[in-house]
């Protein structure tokens, strides 16, 4: 009897030493699993918010360079040099002073190496000298690469500048910034373009302190995959294009991403960021071996931790179960004689009394478990299917309906019902809707535990926030006090949510009625409360005595109100528009008009001001989508709202009218300064100062209307009238050169020459042998 004890005892141990192997393995492997992936999100993480730290330095240095570039060439000489033809004392006189202007902004910021202009039409450097071939295909070469550019500016990768021409010469690393002149300017009208040539290693500067932590490498790119800044000198400007991971950057579709790739035959985790304002991909690098660190660390201590743990608990088992065998051995033995039962045939066999009765206990428990189961997630679709069927007057009587109500733990008197709906205010502020539905759980949950409080009731959760509480009463006082109750009961709901919940809500409280299939037009009385909650604001409970009657005879005033508002927009008077729709609005609150009306007197009054615009000439397209506009405007829970964007609407009226009265001014005075061009353009003192005194306006004004009006300035189109001109003089013609120049307005012939030459892509005596042939 004792062998046979030992060994039971020996097979419990060996059992129970298995079951905490599996535990402590399925419990190590799982915390392993899931922080193991909660640590690499991390590290993503925190290896690309500094990647988006390092855009984010680089792009405001960059954008600083590029603000003192502009403010550069707004200066009055960098203006002068490419607008104005110049004799050779002002131009040196004029470089002078451009020279001084790039020495302070050059010490003004440690990053600049140099500052270049090149005036296109002059085809000279401000410095007054003309490039040679090797300068322009070296030192210079964004001259002609800048030229045909189809943009403003642009940020040229890493090159290198000749810094002296000696034997040995030397070169330096500069990221180059090209910017064209005029800033902004049609096709065809760029005069000249400014480069500002940075130090390369000042930029890296900004990037260089990412990688030293942990073994990493961190560089920029193009979006032709050569290289930018590169903590390798001899890798900068290369193209690293055909490298597997470069590749497959660059035909992602994303701005930034992380991968693993090999780089330079070691595997690394790669992180980048796409800068939006240059293109350039911020590419960090680091070696599979070091960014894994942390989690293997992680996973031998978690390890070594299982492992201690496994052997702690089977010692402790195999003492603690010499201790509890013999007495759990009687308990086996006695409940095996209460449970035993001759054996049916072909039954499962068992091996002792334990194991006997341990099946049997499992059974039980596993039958109980999943009764349970199957009750809980039941319950929340049984009280949705009893409230709809309360909702829509099917069930005639309680006992049709008791079933459920026992399955939930629910009861209802069987007279004398209100209903209530229940909305959340300011839905879209909710982060998720998952959210939402928590709290709309969370007021269904107290609104039941409050009307046990004042009588039985139901409340559930119907559909995006909007929730429904049914109320019963079991006694006998009349109506009015049973209203009064459910107005408590919502008073004391609406601050709880305020209070706990930190939100707000709106409740429509029906009548009450005396039976239960009465419920639905209680029902569908608390939806329409609810729905002024546009007219009396959110964080309100509306009851049946607080809605107005049919509408009043006043109400038709608020009609005749819309013709003062429509008129005030046509004037156009913005102050006295807004005025009288606040004044509008207020009305709509004081009279407690419905929000079916307030939607009519609004849509009306938009259309009668499209139209009122449209008569006088005005494209009112697009302002608001008029197909739409009743559902746009159904979306809005307050008045405030609704104001706001009525005045929008209207104010975008008077922009447009303004804009159209505006622009027939506008037209007449470049009419007939063209009429002025056309008739004098001959003269050699034809300016924007010469016709400016003429019409007597500033320069300054005659020259933004002349853009526009025109989409040029002034000089371009006086070239334009002046070449067409000459066009027609040299095709039907004898006369010379020089006397076709001076009959256009041209002193200097070589002038002449240049810009006919720079218009036409011709000489004057090529245009006209191809002109006679």
């Amino acid at each position: 009897m004792n062998v046979t004890k030992n060994r039971r005892l020996v097979k419990a141990i060996g059992v129970l030493s298995i079951v905490l192997f599996l535990l402590v393995s399925t419990s190590f492997f799982f915390t392993y699993s899931v922080f193991n992936k909660q640590l690499k999100r991390q590290l993503v993480d925190t290896n690309m918010e500094l990647l988006g730290q390092v855009d984010h330095k680089l792009e405001l240095t960059l954008k600083h360079i590029d603000k003192s570039t502009i403010q550069l060439l707004k200066n009055d000489e960098v203006i002068r040099f490419f607008d104005k033809d110049l004799d050779e004392q002002a131009s040196q006189n004029n470089a002078f002073r451009i020279s001084n202007l790039i020495a302070n902004a050059i010490n003004s910021m440690d990053n600049i190496f140099t500052i270049d202009l090149y005036s296109y039409g002059k085809q000279r450097l401000v410095t007054g000298n003309v490039l040679t071939e090797e300068e322009l295909s070296n030192d210079f070469r964004w001259i002609t690469g800048f030229e045909q550019f189809d943009g403003f500016y642009e940020w040229m990768s890493t090159r290198k500048v000749l810094i002296n021409r000696s034997s040995y010469p030397v070169y330096r690393d500069v990221v180059t910034l090209v910017r064209t002149y005029p800033l902004i300017h049609s096709p065809g009208t760029r005069r000249g373009a400014v480069a500002v040539n940075v130090k390369e290693d000042a930029l890296y500067g900004l990037i260089r302190n990412t990688a030293d932590a942990d073994g990493g490498q961190t560089f920029v790119v193009d979006r032709e995959g050569v290289v930018v800044l590169h903590s390798d000198h001899n890798k900068v400007g290369k193209d690293i294009s055909e490298f597997s991971y470069i590749s497959r950057m660059l035909k992602s579709e994303g701005d930034t991403g992380h991968f693993t790739a090999d780089v330079e035959q070691t595997l690394s985790s790669v992180f980048y960021v796409k800068d939006d304002y240059t293109g350039w991909y911020i590419v960090r690098s680091v070696p599979e071996s070091q960014f894994t660190r942390p989690l293997i660390l992680f996973r031998n201590v978690l390890f070594l931790l299982a492992v201690v743990l496994f052997v702690v608990a089977t010692v402790s088992a195999a003492v603690i179960g010499r201790w509890t065998f013999k007495p759990m051995n009687r308990f086996v033995q006695a409940m095996r004689q209460q449970l035993s039962a001759p054996a049916k045939p072909g039954g499962r066999k068992y091996n002792d009394e334990f194991h006997y009765f341990e099946s049997t206990v499992q059974h039980i428990l596993e039958d109980r478990e999943q009764l349970h189961k199957q009750v809980v997630e039941s319950k929340p679709l049984v009280k949705w299917q009893l409230m709809t069927e309360l909702l829509s007057g099917g069930p005639k009587n309680l006992s049709a309906i008791q079933p459920y109500m026992d399955t939930l733990n629910i009861r209802l008197h069987a007279q004398r019902f209100v209903v209530m709906s229940i909305e959340f205010d300011n839905k879209g502020q909710i982060a998720s809707a998952r959210d939402l539905k928590l709290y709309a759980y969370a007021l269904c949950n107290v609104a039941e535990e409050l009307m046990n409080a004042e009588g039985q009731g139901i409340a559930c959760d119907l559909d995006k926030g909007k929730c429904v509480v049914i109320m019963s009463f079991g006694d006998d006082e009349d109506r009015e006090r049973h209203a009064i109750r459910a107005v408590a009961v919502a008073d004391m709901l609406k601050e709880f949510v305020q209070e706990y919940l930190g939100r707000t809500i709106s409740i429509g409280i029906g009548d009450v009625v005396e039976m239960l299939e009465e419920i639905p037009t209680s029902y569908k009385q608390s939806l329409e409360a609810l729905r002024y909650k546009l007219v009396m604001g959110g964080n309100s409970i509306i009851t049946r005595e607080d809605i107005s009657a049919d509408p009043s005879p006043q109400f038709y005033k608020l009609f005749a109100m819309t013709d003062g508002i429509v008129a005030s927009v046509k004037l156009p008077d913005a102050d006295k528009m807004r005025g009288q729709v606040r004044k509008w609005f207020e009305s709509f609150a004081e009279q407690g008009v419905p929000p079916e009306l307030i939607m009519q007197l609004v849509v009306q009054c938009l259309m009668k001001t499209a139209t009122a615009a449209a008569e006088i000439g005005v494209d009112t397209e697009g302002i608001f989508p008029e197909q739409y506009l009743v559902e746009m405007l159904n979306q809005y829970e307050r008045l405030e709202q609704l104001e706001k964007f009525t005045v929008g609407a209207l104010d975008s009226f008077i922009e447009r009218i303004r804009e159209k009265r505006g622009s027939r001014e506008r037209n007449d005075t470049i009419d007939k300064a063209k009429q002025y061009i056309q008739e004098h353009y001959m003269r050699s003192d034809m300016s924007l100062n010469l016709l400016a005194g003429e019409f007597h306006l500033s320069i300054s004004h005659l020259s933004k209307l002349f853009k526009e009006q025109m989409e040029c300035n002034f000089i371009d189109y006086l070239m334009e009238v002046r070449m067409n001109q000459a066009k027609e003089l040299l095709a039907g013609t004898e006369d010379k050169i020089r006397d076709i120049a001076e009959q256009v307005g041209y002193s200097n012939v070589n002038s002449f020459v240049r810009i006919f030459k720079k218009m036409t892509g011709l000489t004057p005596t090529e245009f006209r042998e191809r002109s006679k042939g």
